[in-house]
């Protein structure tokens, strides 16, 4: 069966001669000229769009309206994009609507409302004679009628129904029983009201028929029919394949549609090669995982499958507030694109360069070392005098005039501003602030900032991708509550501490009495590290039979009078802060924290310092690691080596140390300890 409406299609816009392709553009006059049926089958959901994104809509089409006028006749965009419509052919005439339900119910009702504000009167007068219907109501409008609703065909009359009659009687009584009614009649009539409602606050009717004609004879859909297609699925598959895999038009392929049109290039074809080659090798710099963990922001509300769009929003300014609008960096480019064909090509000329500029510029500060460093960070925490986040349009504009010699000291000022509200007292974990997370970033970005290797580069690509999945976490390095030894884990206490007093790795494959010789012949000459090692030994022989982990957990306190003996003073618990009225646990504070990744800190839990150790130590070959991160588990920053097995309030003071003198330039003087040493 053939559609209709695809066999007369206008398709001037359309860059073929046939008449039944089953894509095309196509307008909300076209749509109404044939008053089509469409059906929304039972498993779409209902009508969910809410009255701030009515207004929204209203708002930017608006504003689209205003820009168009004030380019005059020549050189109007010819169209506003309303993103896609996929249907199917029903044997009934109907169009089934696999995707887009939710903008053409919208459409529907901006129609509606605007014609209950012309003709209000008219159905006041109606209802007062009981005489308002159907066909009186709703007017030269399509149809939708959705599967789940049964008579669903009359919810348009309903709500207007509704809402004239409560207008005329001064209350809301019928208004609200229809919203009580279902989830559908109450998002169909709050998202009505909202629409009648702004275009009553214009009060110019002139205006409001501009916006009607706008509505209808300017405002497209991307029309597919899946009828016309020759394919076996059926509508629930690709109704369900477009849901699951987000499937949608890319701006970033319309755009360079758009871009390398052929008729754009008059005799200059080979230009058109060039781009389409140069945006090959854009979209391949943008993939590169190094260069896109650099210039792509977590803090940037969209995601992309195809980068170079990224690039384009950028350019375009397109910022969450444009978040309901899919097209709407397409749009902007639509909109500028000179209906006369002679203009084209300097339009493409200019935007191709703007692009290019900006890769450039990209490149240049992914290449600087200080750039590379200090932007990373600032798209990640950076704020404006405005409070808003650092983006790369506010970099871009703030270099300009700024030598080369003086764009790091402006860097470094913006870093430094970022950190101006953290103080010593909010550097306690589980406050909410997240500036233990923040600092304890920056320590590791200005750590490798400081080796003196251009090569040596803090991965932010990496770390992106562990904030994205597993995560990253605040962790411990001196536990938070006291190990407490399991029977279940005897084996791996015993090589963790063998692994300290003598070295020997315990490899799997390696017999337990290989493993046991090895070990004692490399017992440390101290008696009484040599008598510990005696004691670990009996970890294997212990069992629940004879109360195996009460022994453990006795032998093992004895082994740890071993290193206490050597005197590092312990964590205080319950200590007072500085500017705050709570106490605290030193455990808390900075000086005991390191950024690991979630799936690490969840293999261990609580365990002893050596195992935490270990395990980071061997994780890192499958995950990403902080330098920071290893040093600390290394005791690099450490003064006091003579101790590996525990973590103590003296590493702590170290490590604190280190973190002061490492971003010294950025941390205001006297940033001291908040509690009393």
């Amino acid at each position: 069966m053939k559609n209709k409406f695809n066999e007369d299609i206008d398709v001037a816009n359309m860059s073929t001669e046939e008449n039944n392709r089953p894509l095309a553009l196509v307008s909300v006059k076209q749509i109404l000229e044939k008053q089509l049926k469409f059906f929304v089958p039972a498993y779409q959901r209902g009508y969910r769009w809410r009255p701030e994104e009515i207004e929204v809509l209203i708002d930017d089409l608006e504003r689209f309206m205003l820009e168009e006028d004030e380019k005059g006749a020549q050189n109007r965009c010819p169209f506003y994009c309303l993103q896609s419509i996929v249907v199917k052919n029903r044997e009934s005439g109907q169009l089934e609507v696999i995707d887009g339900q939710q903008r053409l119910t919208t459409v529907l009702i901006l129609l509606q409302a605007l014609n209950t504000i012309k003709k209000e009167d008219t159905f006041k007068f109606f209802i007062e004679n009981n005489a308002l219907t159907k066909d009186r109501c709703v007017e030269s409008l399509f149809e939708i009628k959705y599967e789940t609703r049964v008579p669903s065909d009359e919810w348009l009359f309903e709500i207007t129904e509704a809402y004239v009659d409560d207008c005329s009687k001064g209350n809301n009584d019928k208004s609200e029983k229809l919203r009580n009614s279902n989830s559908d009649h109450y998002h169909f009539i709050e998202a009505y009201i909202k629409a009648v409602d702004l275009f009553k606050d214009w009060n110019d009717d002139f205006k409001r028929v501009k916006f009607e004609n706008l509505l209808k004879k300017e405002t497209r859909f991307i029309w597919y029919n899946t009828s016309l297609v020759d394919t076996k699925d059926t509508e629930v598959d690709i109704f369900d394949r477009i849901n699951a895999t987000k499937i949608e038009l890319n701006n970033a392929e319309l755009i360079k549609a758009l871009f390398l049109q052929e008729d754009n290039f008059g005799t200059e074809t080979h230009l058109r090669d060039q781009y389409a080659i140069d945006w090959d090798k854009i979209e391949k710099r943008l993939q590169d995982p190094s260069f896109w963990g650099f210039v792509y922001s977590t803090r940037h509300p969209y995601h992309y499958s195809t980068h170079i769009e990224y690039i384009f929003d950028i350019l375009q300014n397109k910022t969450k507030d444009q978040k309901d609008f899919h097209y709407y960096t397409f749009n902007r480019y639509y909109r500028q694109y000179p209906r006369e064909i002679p203009k084209r090509l300097d339009y493409v000329k200019n935007c191709w360069n703007s692009i290019q500029e900006m890769m450039l510029m990209l490149e240049e500060w992914y290449s600087d070392k200080t750039c590379y460093h200090y932007i990373g960070y600032l798209l990640e925490y950076g704020k404006t005098q405005k409070n808003e986040s650092i983006t790369i349009p506010y970099l871009k504009d703030l270099f300009v005039g700024i030598p080369k010699d003086r764009r790091t000291a402006k860097l470094k000022e913006l870093v430094k501003s970022s950190l101006k509200d953290i103080t010593p007292n909010k550097l306690f974990h589980g406050n909410g602030t997240g500036y233990v997370t923040q600092l304890l970033f920056l320590l590791n970005i200005q750590s490798e900032q400081n080796r003196k290797s251009e090569t040596a580069r803090f991965s932010f690509s990496s770390y992106k991708q562990i904030k994205d999945n597993p995560g990253w976490n605040e962790e411990h390095v001196a536990s938070n509550t006291d190990y407490d030894p399991k029977l279940e884990e005897k084996a791996d206490l015993a090589y963790a501490l063998f692994e300290y007093f003598t070295g020997v790795r315990h490899a799997d494959e390696m017999e337990f009495d290989v493993y046991k010789d090895k070990v004692k012949s490399m017992y440390p000459s101290d008696e009484k590290a040599k008598r510990v090692c005696e004691k670990i030994w009996t970890f294997f022989d212990l069992s629940e039979a004879d109360e195996g982990e009460e022994k453990l957990k006795n032998t093992y306190a004895d082994i740890m009078t071993y290193f206490d003996a050597e005197g590092d003073e312990a964590f205080k618990e319950n200590v007072s802060v500085i500017g705050s009225k709570n106490t605290k646990n030193e455990k808390d504070f900075i000086w005991n924290f390191a950024l690991l990744n979630a799936t690490t800190n969840k293999s261990y839990g609580n365990d002893i310092y050596p195992l935490k150790r270990k395990r980071i130590m061997s994780d890192e070959f499958y995950i990403y690691t902080p330098i920071c991160t290893r040093a600390l588990f290394e005791k690099a920053y450490s003064q006091r080596l003579s101790n590996l097995m525990i973590w103590g309030r003296s590493d702590a003071k170290d490590y604190w140390k280190y973190i002061c003198n490492c971003l010294s330039e950025f941390l205001p003087n006297n940033f001291n300890i908040p509690f009393e040493l």
